[in-house]
């Protein structure tokens, strides 16, 4: 019994230990900022400093200056409320920034603030950018490796799903909306830039 006790007691302190484990921020010259959080690493971006954690407060205003213009936080955000306040010179800009970002991550367009595009859509939007993600990275496999005979089965599957996605129920109910039109344009120009490269 009285081990027990004793094992009880150790358990809890080794527990209570590990909860109170201070966030750690380490900062090493040229190095990016590196947050350890128990066994988890995150690094610090200047965009986690737009609207920063109160651990990260001291190492934002130590590294970015405070006030961010509002592309910066455009860029970061992709909040198109932002975009009320910007010329429209720097709109074409930002818009064409987007337009020739092949990461096809999805951000907010202009037209969606008159025209806003259902949660359901942009989730399809997402989803289709994730496609066009995947079949990207089979044609890279298959360049590296061209004999690969299970390459090519995959590619006649994935280039069928592709193709697939045009007659989708969803592209149809949310092509009602003008803005996800624009998007899937954005989308299926980004998809032949990267197919062609």
């Amino acid at each position: 019994m009285k081990n027990l006790y004793i094992l009880i007691l150790i358990i809890i302190t080794l527990y209570s230990c590990s909860s109170n484990e201070k966030k750690e921020l380490i900062i090493d010259g040229d190095i990016d900022p590196v947050e350890h959080i128990d066994s988890i690493s995150i690094v610090l971006t200047k965009c986690d400093c737009i609207d920063p954690l109160e651990t990260n407060k001291e190492w934002c205003q130590s590294n970015y200056k405070t006030d961010f213009t509002i592309q910066e936080q455009f860029e970061c955000t992709g909040d198109s409320s932002l975009l009320d306040t910007i010329p429209e010179i720097v709109k074409g800009s930002l818009r064409n920034d987007y337009e020739n970002d092949l990461t096809l991550e999805i951000k907010e367009i202009e037209e969606e603030k008159e025209d806003p595009i259902s949660e359901d859509c942009k989730l399809f939007l997402e989803d289709y950018a994730g496609a066009i993600k995947d079949f990207k990275h089979l044609v890279d496999k298959i360049e590296k490796n061209p004999t690969d005979i299970s390459l090519k089965i995959a590619y006649s599957s994935q280039s069928d799903d592709m193709e697939s996605w045009t007659s989708k129920p969803q592209m149809f109910q949310c092509s009602q909306t003008e803005s996800f039109k624009t998007q899937v344009e954005i989308l299926n120009t980004k998809k032949d830039k990267l197919l062609e490269n």
